[in-house]
């Protein structure tokens, strides 16, 4: 009987690509040269400075898909850090050639989150942090001219009786947030959980 192979915690904790080739090499799946290879194209194009930190460039540029759980409604600065975080996402791939046309960017928003994405009063019967209005509305419109699709769950909706016509413009509305999120897995989407 085999006996399971067990990986150190630090291990695990390395991303997930690189500790998949780690551990198929472990296991013999792989050879440690593949493993290595593999390693390699992963720091393609790295340039070292003279201190010797490794600086590993923006590798894919095109036909980017990005799904992001967002489950809070904490603010960074005046509005949603997750929009806030949304924006700086596309202006670091467009400070790297990467054009918002190649980038496609959902954010599903669940939960406490709902705050960030309804109108004034609704907000202020949610009890939402900070003022009384809601701050989002400008970024929300901002990232949807950029091509970002903002999705609200609609079980939320039902648990915090929220109607669409509570929502800001440019919210659209999922059944569920996981089947949603499951649904973009399976369509090649890079998951990002918020918190």
């Amino acid at each position: 009987m085999m006996r399971p192979i067990r990986f150190p915690v630090r291990f695990l904790k390395a991303t997930k690509q690189l500790s998949l080739v780690f551990a198929l090499s472990a296991m013999g799946v792989i050879t440690a040269q593949a493993a290595g290879e593999a390693m390699g194209r992963a720091r393609a194009g790295a340039v070292t400075d003279s201190a010797g930190h490794v600086r590993i460039p923006i590798q894919v540029k095109k036909d980017l898909k990005i799904v992001y759980q967002v489950s809070d409604d904490k603010l960074k600065g005046e509005s949603g850090r997750a929009l806030v975080y949304a924006k700086k996402l596309l202006d670091t791939y467009n400070a790297n050639d990467v054009p918002d046309e190649e980038i496609d960017l959902h954010l599903v928003f669940h939960g406490d989150a709902i705050k960030a994405l309804v109108n004034d009063s609704t907000r202020k019967r949610l009890k939402a942090e900070g003022a009384a209005g809601n701050p989002n509305k400008s970024l929300i419109k901002e990232l949807n001219k950029r091509g970002v699709s903002i999705e609200l769950c609609e079980s939320t909706m039902e648990q915090k009786e929220v109607k669409s016509t509570d929502l800001v413009d440019g919210v659209a509305t999922v059944r569920g947030a996981f089947p949603r999120i499951i649904n973009l897995q399976h369509l090649g989407y890079a998951y990002i959980k918020f918190e």
